[in-house]
């Protein structure tokens, strides 16, 4: 049996940082999400209503079309595709949402789902300073509520999602402190069993 782990939380929390290091640990490979390469996002961050549906079908295309490559690949990803329903809901009027959630549960009703999600969550400072550090052009028009609201989705969504971890990064740092990588570890442990990690 292969092990699927996803690692979702809002902008700037860290999902691609811990991606790498688990997949290092855990002898596995890596899904990255695609996001610069989305020829929508500037004008989205800039438009919200304009062009959010064009934007979140790009991401819904493109990662079912990576999950669906998956096949049964021992893997860590830095994205969970329920991201879309998330983001979705809170850039799309009642319409445009109605089509696209039609679009996506047929699309994702025989999708590879995860073995385990790490849902990441952090205070709004923290969340902005990590932003900031990776110096992403069209993140700068992202605005203080929009990161509450995604934030506070993720929380909702983890207590409901089985298989599934919270873990506030906000006093953590596992990039470069290595209790706190191992700190997480063994709440990943907790889930999956020692034979993985």
């Amino acid at each position: 049996m292969t092990l699927y782990i996803a690692i979702e939380g809002p902008i700037g929390v860290g999902k691609s940082s811990l991606t790498r290091k688990l997949a290092d640990t855990l002898h596995m490979d890596t899904l990255y999400e695609i996001v610069e390469e989305n020829p929508f996002l500037s004008d989205f961050y800039d438009d919200i209503n304009k062009w959010s549906f064009q934007t979140e079908m790009f991401f819904l295309c493109n990662r079912y079309k990576q999950i669906s490559d998956l096949g049964d690949t021992a893997i860590v990803s830095d994205y969970h595709i329920m991201k879309n329903k998330i983001f979705a809901r809170n850039t799309l009027n009642s319409k445009e949402y109605g089509m696209f959630e039609k679009i996506y549960d047929v699309m994702t009703s025989e999708l590879r789902q995860p073995d385990i999600t790490l849902f990441l969550t952090a205070d709004l400072p923290v969340l902005k300073e990590r932003i900031a550090k990776r110096n992403r052009e069209f993140e700068s028009a992202i605005t203080d509520d929009y990161l509450r609201t995604l934030t506070a989705d993720y929380n909702r969504i983890c207590d409901q999602t089985p298989n599934s971890l919270c873990i506030d990064t906000t006093h953590l740092d596992f990039v470069h402190n290595e209790a706190d990588y191992q700190y997480i570890l063994s709440q990943i442990n907790t889930v999956i069993g020692e034979q993985h990690v």
